[in-house]
């Protein structure tokens, strides 16, 4: 129940951060032109800078191998919320890639770290990077192609060259070679890393500002992309650790992750690519919203299996 109760926490506390960016936006005091140049803040200085911090830790070899392990389940259940997310939701329709942004890709970052470091401690929010860099791997080659309509291997590789996955590249390498970033560059990147969740936060609160969430609710399919995203997938996902019989620590920081509710990433892009970025807050504050309920129940369920 404890964790139960994190969970509900840490997504009130989410609602917190957004009620003031839609406050703040419906003030004036961002407009549309400055929310979409905050997300590209975003994404390309602070989230980098949060991903290179999180391998700024002592090397162990008991560790790497739970990286390891962590990161390989991480891209097991990420293909399988993306081979699930291709057939069921049909392709033509409107907004089929937010959809499935939406779908495939959770907020494993805000909700996830806290959560997991409430049940297993550092150790879990190491492995927490793990799903992390996997995420951003993906997410900035498949969900490029999603919301660019990429076909090209080449275009999709110079794509992959971004901050995020430089910072992935050097965050590996510096864990790996024992290189520790000297406190005069690690405390600035630290803080503007620590800019992350808020500055999330705000872009999404301003976009559901500029969105219709009583008409969100009002919508049958939103209640269809959210039952994907927050029970078929996290149930898919559950099998697939359970058959491959990984240490708990590692199978539960990989289902607390695939369990989060639709991520703000998704917001981002749809701002940054010209998709519909009001869908895409809506969908990412229905299923938060949601997700106080089938979070707890789907982690507790799961503990009882792994």
């Amino acid at each position: 129940m404890e964790l139960a109760w994190i969970t509900v926490e840490k997504i009130i506390e989410m609602f917190i951060i957004i009620a003031v960016g839609a406050v703040i936006f419906k003030l004036g005091i961002i407009d549309r032109d400055a929310n979409k140049k905050m997300s590209g803040l975003l994404l390309k200085v602070v989230a980098p800078a949060m991903i290179l911090m999180s391998y700024q830790m002592e090397f162990r070899m008991e560790l790497l191998q739970g990286l390891m392990m962590t990161g390989l389940l991480s891209l097991v259940t990420s293909l399988i919320a993306i081979v699930l997310s291709s057939v069921l939701i049909r392709r033509g329709h409107p907004n089929e890639e937010v959809e499935r942004m939406a779908v495939v890709y959770s907020n494993c970052g805000f909700i996830g770290i806290p959560l997991i470091q409430g049940l297993l401690g550092t150790e879990g929010v190491f492995f927490m990077t793990a799903y992390l860099t996997v995420f951003n791997m993906l997410i900035w080659s498949h969900g490029l192609m999603l919301m660019c309509g990429v076909s090209s291997i080449g275009t999709v590789l110079k794509n992959l060259v971004q901050p995020a996955t430089v910072a992935i590249i050097l965050g590996l390498l510096f864990f790996v070679l024992h290189i520790e970033i000297p406190e005069v560059a690690a405390n600035p990147l630290s803080f503007i890393g620590n800019m992350n969740t808020p500055l999330a936060m705000l872009v999404a609160g301003g976009n559901l500002a500029d969105s219709n969430l009583v008409a969100a609710l009002k919508r049958p399919r939103t209640y269809r992309i959210s039952f994907l995203k927050l029970i078929a997938i996290p149930l898919a996902a559950l099998a697939a650790l359970v058959l491959a019989g990984a240490g708990q620590s590692v199978s539960l920081t990989v289902l607390v992750a695939v369990s989060c509710p639709t991520g703000a990433m998704g917001t981002m892009f749809a701002m940054q690519y010209g998709k519909d970025s009001n869908y895409a807050a809506e969908l990412f504050a229905v299923t938060t919203i949601l997700s106080m309920i089938t979070m707890p129940v789907v982690i507790l369920v799961g503990g009882g299996f792994l």
